[in-house]
């Protein structure tokens, strides 16, 4: 029997799991990351779980760490994206939140066309770094539980991307997903996804799932066309 997709909430969950923090700090009902620098996604105040949200706890929030960012999943956390909206707080960013089932991803693949390992390679940092993702943004990846991989990918006998997957609940996360710009359009992006789900599958994993830039439309197709689907959306409120 396929186990149904995963509901936002679910990815989110498994999102934060695979690319965790050093240490969270609670302030009313939020939890709040250690880390002040890195990605929006390591370092914005999160909801817990069935939380309710008051202005107040907001406030409280704003004095504890002046200018912090805050994450709320459409659907599920809609009254706190509406209290953030009323202290002039603006949505910086929406991300889809997608799933799949691995199985249908599945499949050969090219020999020597990629490579999963655990710790990476320093190639992998090299390709990240040059891509915007330089190693105290990657920090998440080394704190993450296992099972988790890095897959250095090939093609036309040259490094050509690399990708982070960890795995929560069966749910097999991909993170840092690059493609070098010279091998786009050229099957690797397809690529990536096959070996990260023959990978997930050997693990367990019932699933694939990944947030997004609802704007990225090349990514966004190229998810789709492997069979993944929109569950909802994730978005960031920062103060303008």
């Amino acid at each position: 029997m396929t186990e149904p997709l995963p509901d936002a909430a679910a990815i989110m969950a498994a999102v934060r799991a695979t690319w965790p923090p050093s240490a969270l700090h609670r302030v009313g009902p939020f939890d709040l990351p250690a880390e002040q620098e890195g990605t929006r996604r390591a370092t914005s105040a999160r909801q817990r779980p069935g939380a309710t949200v008051t202005p107040d706890d907001i406030a409280a929030v704003e004095t504890a760490r002046p200018g912090t960012v805050f994450g709320t999943i459409d659907g599920t956390e809609d009254a706190t994206a509406d209290l953030l909206a009323a202290r002039g707080y603006k949505s910086g960013g929406i991300s889809d939140l997608m799933a799949g089932p691995v199985t249908p991803i599945c499949g050969e693949t090219p020999r020597v066309s990629g490579f999963a390992h655990w710790p990476p390679l320093a190639v992998c940092g090299t390709l990240w770094d040059a891509h915007g993702n330089p190693a105290p943004r990657r920090a998440p990846a080394d704190r993450a539980p296992d099972p988790k991989t890095t897959i250095l990918l090939r093609h036309s006998d040259r490094a050509a991307g690399a990708l982070f997957v960890g795995i929560h609940a069966r749910l097999a996360v991909l993170h840092l997903v690059l493609t070098l710009p010279r091998f786009r359009r050229q099957g690797v992006g397809r690529l990536a996804l096959r070996h990260a789900a023959n990978w997930a599958a050997e693990r367990g994993a019932d699933h694939i799932v990944l947030p997004v830039e609802a704007d990225n439309a090349a990514a966004v197709g190229l998810y789709e066309g492997a069979g993944l689907v929109r569950r909802g959306g994730y978005r960031y409120w920062t103060q303008t």
